[in-house]
């Protein structure tokens, strides 16, 4: 019997497409980095380690769509991330065209006007442990100023760069 072919998570499908450009588009600006002759050494050594974690990152995530168990992550895989035509699609899912060409129609009108997938609610007080959740992925950090005492949150992404930056200070003045 043939399992069906269709949309499957078209949501989580476009979002590891649009994380797959996002990593792909900072690999390039790491590589201009790394060879712009103008940077400093440092600078383009941290690139260059960056672009390696980024690689792997990318290869991961290349790994997990090429090889899913849905069809339609593998179609999306092919043709958004290698730059397959739909023909080429059909051929390696060893599918119809037909019925590839209709579910890249309905995934191309999906992104067109992306809708929430819907949450299944299996925990009581979920909006409380989604809110605990969320501070544990991406908690908030405060600090005063200590010029006029305000409190100010920063952001995760940027107190992640302040602690890197801090650390390779640390490293280089002790030497490691």
């Amino acid at each position: 019997m043939t399992k069906s072919f269709g949309l499957y998570n078209p949501g989580t499908n476009l979002r590891m497409i649009q994380d797959a450009y996002k990593i792909m588009d900072y690999i390039d600006r790491l590589e201009s980095i790394e060879h712009d002759e103008a940077s400093s050494l440092e600078r383009r050594q941290v690139a260059a380690k960056e672009k390696s974690f980024q690689m792997k990152d990318l290869e991961d995530l290349k790994s997990y769509m090429k090889n899913s168990k849905h069809d339609f992550t593998k179609l999306v895989y092919y043709k958004y991330i290698e730059g397959y035509s739909l023909e080429e699609v059909a051929h390696v899912l060893n599918k119809n065209y037909g019925s590839v060409a209709k579910v890249h129609a309905a995934f191309t009108e999906y992104m067109k006007n992306p809708k929430e997938e819907p949450i299944v609610n299996p925990i009581p007080n979920f909006n409380e442990y989604l809110e605990q959740l969320r501070e544990l992925i991406n908690p908030k950090y405060e600090t005063c100023c200590t010029h006029c005492g305000c409190t100010t949150t920063i952001p995760h992404e940027l107190t992640r760069k302040i602690f890197a930056n801090e650390s390779r200070r640390e490293r280089v003045k002790t030497g490691r």
